[in-house]
């Protein structure tokens, strides 16, 4: 397996990914390839992004995207969405594609990693198994009406 950072040509490749593990429980989102495509590119967009993929040969397994944001203190990363192709969940792929990922911002001066997950989703666990912990904030919403 090799990690590397992703480029722009690879985003609908990846976007298959996206769609297949996010269209499956426990989130059924509804995606579809131009959706998937068009919010990669929009997080890629951004002129802090950082994207990693992992390959097995020609094959990517899964993918991390976010970008540097600044803080008072320094920068750290907001990882917007971290997948890995169902059929190689559970066999240290994302533990492999998270270290790479931090070996790399570690290098850029990143001083850690922010990200949101649903509390009973899968990924909670996941993460606080590889050393992230839950922060004292709330994430909140409002729907825009006419």
């Amino acid at each position: 397996m090799q990690t590397r950072p992703i480029t722009p040509a690879e985003l609908p490749r990846l976007a298959a990914i996206f769609i297949d593990v996010f269209n499956a429980p426990p989130w059924q989102d509804g995606w579809t390839l131009d959706t998937a495509i068009e919010r990669l590119e929009a997080l890629a967009a951004n002129p802090h992004a950082r994207g990693f993929a992992i390959w097995e040969q020609d094959q990517p397994l899964g993918f991390a995207l976010g970008a540097r944001e600044r803080w008072n203190d320094g920068w750290f990363f907001s990882l917007r969405e971290l997948c890995v192709a169902r059929n190689r969940q559970r066999e240290g792929v994302g533990r492999r594609l998270i270290d790479a990922m931090c070996a790399d911002l570690l290098e850029e001066g990143i001083s850690s990693i922010n990200l949101q997950t649903g509390i009973d989703a899968p990924a909670h666990s996941f993460f606080a198994k590889i050393g992230f912990s839950e922060m004292p904030l709330v994430t909140m919403g409002k729907l825009l009406r006419r």
